[in-house]
């Protein structure tokens, strides 16, 4: 895929430029797809359209993902692949721009991206390996030892990763969200649940989506967005069914983990873990709200109560704050992956990076809780900025909380994993501007050395 990440590429003519290359060296008719730009940081301050993209590559398929992963632009090729017209009509979980005359722009929000990615062939097994290897070795880089995937909803995908952990080929642990809608019945009608596994690779929550992105305007508000005063978001689902799956997956004896970044979806997931534990009590479900972007006392509160566990993407502010103050406002992000007010309510919230929408590296995360600055040293609410004892306790200790692993990682203590990053610099002398920056010498798994600064481990 093309890196189009805003540090490299801060222009629509640059990602021309990219695409253009990319048609060049390959068969005509052959996908071409980036990942990475942000339409907030473009000299332009606009998505690519299909002309943009038609420009440049007429004969071939092109998709350009945003950051986010919840926005994306096609050329006409990519939207004739997948069957997409003027006549299309707009997903209920998304939606195709279109212009004055109602012909598609080429720009896609939610399920509308989703239906082209949906032309795009799927990678067969022995890729999806290859890719494990790939990207659990960039972890190991950045001195990650155990992460979350996302989401698995095809077979092969599981496959992958078993046969991966099978070879003792796993570069790092893994903890499995199992798409609801795609696995959850497969799973329990075999006995299934959270927790099934060993500490390489473990099935982890049932995965939803509730709403959208901030940078997309399709999170779920309860407030309209800036200047758009009839847009609150979307729903990825009717409420009532998101509340009806929850319940299925908790009776099922899953954790449920749903995306939630708008205030609006936030409620309606506590909402529906609420109802599912009150019909049905189980002891320390411990569900989760995955991003947990826009809160406020109230829904801080609510979180408390429930014991739900937030996993906000603690260097979003880092990479979008452009895109949150452009489309909320400065008033509504002000406790938004605010660390401090967790903590105020003596609420576990694991930190996560969300890569590859954010980098990997988790230094940039902690950094961002400690100095609450974007990228370009914007401070963005400073007052929710947390000690760097406890922004490291929420990538570790409360990272292995959030997966039921506190009994066998998270710290160093005899019997548990012998999971260690050490780092060029002792973090607690290095300034906080400069976390980031800081490399990593030895990542080191279950006591063996798994990558070293300089050397082929």
């Amino acid at each position: 895929d093309l890196d189009l990440s805003p540090e490299l590429h801060g222009a629509i003519a640059a990602l021309q430029t990219l695409v253009r290359e990319a048609a060049a060296s390959r068969p005509r008719g052959e996908w071409i797809v980036g990942r990475g730009y942000d339409d907030a940081r473009l000299v332009e301050g606009r998505h690519p359209s299909r002309a943009d993209l038609d420009a440049v590559a007429p004969d071939h398929p092109v998709v350009l993902i945003r950051m986010c992963h919840h926005i994306g632009a096609a050329n006409s090729a990519a939207l004739a692949r997948a069957g997409v017209t003027r006549e299309t009509p707009d997903p209920d979980d998304g939606i195709f721009d279109r212009d004055e005359h109602g012909e598609p722009t080429g720009v896609l929000r939610e399920g509308a991206l989703t239906v082209v990615r949906n032309a795009i062939p799927e990678p067969d097994e022995a890729q999806m390996m290859a890719a494990l290897e790939a990207g659990g070795r960039e972890f190991l880089r950045n001195g990650v030892t155990s992460a979350v995937e996302a989401g698995i909803r095809d077979p092969r995908e599981l496959r992958a990763y078993q046969t991966l952990r099978e070879r003792e080929r796993l570069p790092i642990r893994s903890y499995l969200m199992m798409m609801l809608d795609e696995t959850l019945d497969h799973l329990a009608a075999l006995g299934i649940q959270t927790g099934f596994g060993d500490e390489w690779l473990r099935i982890g929550p049932a995965k939803l989506f509730s709403d959208g992105s901030i940078g997309g305007r399709t999170a779920r508000m309860h407030k309209p967005y800036q200047g758009e005063p009839d847009n609150v978001g979307l729903w990825m689902m009717p409420p009532d069914d998101l509340k009806a799956k929850v319940r299925r997956a908790h009776d099922a004896g899953f954790q449920v983990g749903i995306h939630a970044i708008g205030d609006a979806a936030i409620d309606l997931v506590l909402d529906a873990y609420e109802a599912a534990q009150a019909a049905n009590p189980r002891p320390d479900p411990r569900h989760r709200v995955e991003h947990c972007s826009i809160v406020d006392d109230r829904i801080l509160g609510r979180i408390r109560d429930l014991g739900a566990i937030p996993i906000p993407g603690t260097s979003f502010l880092r990479h979008f704050r452009d895109a949150y103050v452009n489309n909320l406002g400065e008033w509504r992000i002000g406790q938004a992956y605010g660390m401090r007010s967790f903590e105020r309510f003596g609420i576990t919230a694991a930190a996560s990076s969300d890569a590859p929408v954010v980098p990997v590296n988790a230094l940039a995360g902690l950094q961002t809780m400690v100095t609450r600055r974007d990228i370009l040293g914007r401070p963005c609410n400073p007052e929710e900025a947390v000690p760097l004892a406890d922004a490291l306790r929420a990538y570790t200790v409360n990272g292995a909380y959030a997966s039921f692993e506190e009994g066998i990682k998270g710290m160093l203590k005899p019997g548990l994993l012998g999971d260690v990053t050490v780092f060029e610099s002792d973090l607690f002398a290095v300034a906080a501007d400069g976390l980031a920056t800081v490399g990593v010498d030895y990542t080191i798994a279950g006591g063996d050395v798994v990558y070293a600064a300089g050397a082929q481990c």
